[in-house]
């Protein structure tokens, strides 16, 4: 009896198996490790091959054939390439191919969010009286945090910068929205699992299937942003002060200009510079015009903040 149900179900229970060795391995190194690997693949892919019906089941699973509406097929394609780039990243890292292995994730999130979207419109369209005041809490939810948020960044900022960032507005405007999308991603997933738990009952096909890769991406995304918030910040930080600040400042008949900071103020007795990759550090400082002992134009640095330059990964 027991026998019968593993040839029955062999196909669904070796891919179970590729994929939870893999998410198990990812991290461990041992002996032989990478030949493991590529043989367990090599035997899934002989598997699939001898039970071709069932994998046909399981593509079908995902996009209907047979279905009318463009966007099921739509949504269910992207959402079985989707788990294939998973499934392929998880392998990729365990056989060392790390930097591929990150676009395969990229690939994941692109696709998942596609996904998403076309099946959230689908259950949407549907009439769902549930969709429909989760979107109104949804709406309020964000505008309560951008507000929240918002006020935090411009408080931050003064304090790291001893600047009111209201004179900047274009820095302003990536500033607050870095801070406002940061707070959004983490908290996109216990609301993805209240969302799940909610619908799950009108969910049918691939949809089951992309809500759960939704929740995925936003457990990533809620590991990934804390980690990676100083990232962004610096991003932002280099992409407004580059667009709108000046790229040298004066005191008197001094010229001051170096390629890794940028001045706010024009002619004043004060500047606020902004660094970045100075001496593999970021931060801010202020610079007083002054003169010296012999009446000569002078300039005195002041730090204000600084840090150490963010990595994305660690090699």
């Amino acid at each position: 009896m027991l026998f019968d149900k593993i040839k029955t179900y062999f196909l669904y229970i070796t891919l179970s198996l590729f994929l939870i060795t893999n998410i198990f391995l990812v991290g461990h190194e041992f002996i032989f490790k990478k030949i493991f690997v590529l043989l367990f693949l090599f035997l899934t892919v002989v598997v699939c091959f001898y039970k071709k019906d069932e994998f046909r089941r399981i593509i079908y699973y995902f996009v209907y054939f047979n279905n009318d509406k463009l966007v099921k097929k739509i949504s269910g394609g992207l959402s079985l390439l989707a788990w294939l780039f998973f499934l392929s990243s998880l392998f990729l890292l365990n056989i060392g191919l790390v930097w591929l292995a990150r676009w395969f994730i990229l690939a994941f999130i692109i696709f998942v969010v596609i996904s998403g979207v076309f099946t959230f419109y689908d259950l949407e369209r549907g009439n769902s009286i549930i969709f429909s005041k989760l979107k109104i809490v949804f709406v309020s939810g964000v505008s309560l945090l951008y507000f929240i948020t918002s006020t935090y960044a411009a408080s931050y900022f003064m304090q790291m910068s001893n600047m009111d960032i209201s004179d900047s507005p274009l820095l302003e405007f990536g500033w607050k929205f870095a801070f406002f999308a940061i707070y959004f991603f983490m908290f996109l997933q216990p609301v993805s699992y209240g969302i799940f738990l909610l619908v799950s009952n009108k969910l049918e096909g691939h949809q089951l299937m992309t809500i759960f890769g939704v929740i995925m991406l936003t457990s990533l995304l809620l590991f990934a942003v804390p980690r990676w918030a100083e990232n962004f910040v610096v991003v932002v930080l280099d992409w407004a002060t580059s667009s709108e600040w000046r790229t040298s400042a004066t005191c008197g008949s001094l010229n001051i200009s170096d390629s890794t900071e940028h001045y706010f103020g024009f002619n004043t007795d004060k500047y606020t510079v902004y660094f970045s990759n100075r001496d593999g550090k970021w931060g801010f400082e202020e610079i007083n015009c002054i003169k010296d002992d012999k009446n000569q134009d002078s300039l005195k640095r002041v730090s204000v903040s600084q840090s150490n330059m963010p990595k994305w990964f660690k090699e």
